[in-house]
């Protein structure tokens, strides 16, 4: 049907010619002799978002985080997987704690609420009544009252004391053993860098950002340095006889990680990990050196905090006389200021009261360990 088949050609003329129409107009639209006005303004992009992770040494209205050093210590993903498998199966081997109501406390609760949690317990309230009437304190009228009790000691205080003694009664094998560090200097370095922590979040930063979980991370910075007699108790022995007092060490770390192929930051966040505490615990006592080695991998701005807190508090606590019994590295070498703020540098006032506490407190500990 030859009418047919001209309309169809007629219809792909008209096809083709409007489109050659659109291209030449397209073409007048974007020369430069063009009538029409061309925008140069650039395209503002979206911020980004303040609780997005940020890299080290990036700068979005704040100082950036400290960068890192040119040495880091070993981080999981580095250890060798045999290491890492025998690691994972001495954890596995520890008295189980992760199911206690005290390690399954929630640690980023208010460290009154916790004391008063852990010290609901029989046992402890009994504990804590008879130790703060003991002759070490000294009181001229007796405290009956566990409320009482709790508020004079301090209530991060009181949380410290509880849960290292439940650590401390569960893994106590490393007490023994020739070559250990001293386990109550171990346990009152760990008391003191929490009660330091908690003094320069609340009196220096006046900062109530996450104080439980800052302060129990805090108290367990170094729980890593445990898992080690587990490991290979002759190797322990070696090393812990090694940097047992010894400030001279060179790079502490290192040795560790010549020994046992890994170091305590990973030990101690792996036992985080196994005891079903709360991930930003672990991640505090993986990062609680940074002040010595700075950050590595892209981190939130809490995570950050907290770990800059926990290394000026480790700080502290040395220079109030409760050290970690044996080596570790304590030359801040990178400017943490940006995180925490210019006012944790100046931490003189109140350092007194802060001693004072500190003191009444590492009684309260002699008196547990007495009466066991």
């Amino acid at each position: 049907m030859p009418g047919f088949d001209f309309s169809i050609l007629l219809i792909l003329c008209a096809l083709a010619i409007y489109l050659l129409l659109r291209i030449i107009s397209g073409k007048n639209k974007s020369s430069p002799g063009s009538a029409e006005k061309v925008d140069h303004k650039p395209q503002i992009q979206a911020k980004p978002s303040s609780t997005s992770s940020i890299s080290p040494g990036t700068d979005r209205g704040k100082p950036g985080l400290p960068l890192s050093t040119p040495w880091q210590p070993l981080v999981r993903s580095q250890v060798e997987v045999e290491t890492i498998w025998r690691l994972e199966h001495v954890l596995r081997e520890l008295p189980d704690l992760g199911e206690t109501p005290i390690i399954n406390i929630d640690y980023s609760m208010e460290p009154r609420e916790i004391a008063l949690i852990i010290a609901s317990n029989p046992f402890y309230a009994a504990r804590i009544i008879k130790t703060i009437n003991s002759a070490a304190f000294g009181l001229h009228q007796k405290i009956d009252s566990l409320q009482r009790a709790i508020t004079y000691l301090g209530y991060n205080e009181v949380k410290n004391i509880i849960f290292q003694h439940a650590i401390h009664s569960n893994l106590s094998k490393m007490g023994s053993g020739e070559g250990n560090f001293d386990h109550l200097q171990f346990w009152k370095h760990s008391h003191a860098v929490s009660v330091c922590a908690e003094f320069i979040l609340r009196d220096v930063l006046q900062s109530h950002r996450n104080v439980g979980l800052i302060t129990t991370a805090a108290l367990l910075h170094d729980i890593g340095w445990v898992i080690y007699y587990y490991y290979d108790q002759e190797a322990a022995a070696g090393l812990f006889s090694r940097l047992k007092g010894n400030n001279e060490v060179e790079n502490p770390i290192r040795q560790e990680e010549e020994v046992f192929g890994f170091n305590h930051l990973i030990a101690g966040k792996m036992l985080a990990e196994h005891w079903k505490m709360s991930s930003g615990i672990g991640e505090l006592i993986g990062l609680h050196h940074c002040g010595t080695f700075g950050f590595t991998d892209k981190i939130d701005r809490d995570t950050a905090f907290g770990a800059c807190v926990i290394t000026k508090a480790e700080e502290l606590s040395y220079n109030l006389g409760f050290p970690n019994p044996v080596s570790e590295p304590r030359d801040l070498v990178v400017d943490i200021s940006g995180v925490i703020g210019a006012k944790a540098s100046a931490l003189q006032e109140g350092i007194l009261k802060l001693r004072d506490n500190l003191e009444k407190t590492m009684n309260l500990i002699e008196e547990f360990r007495r009466e066991e």
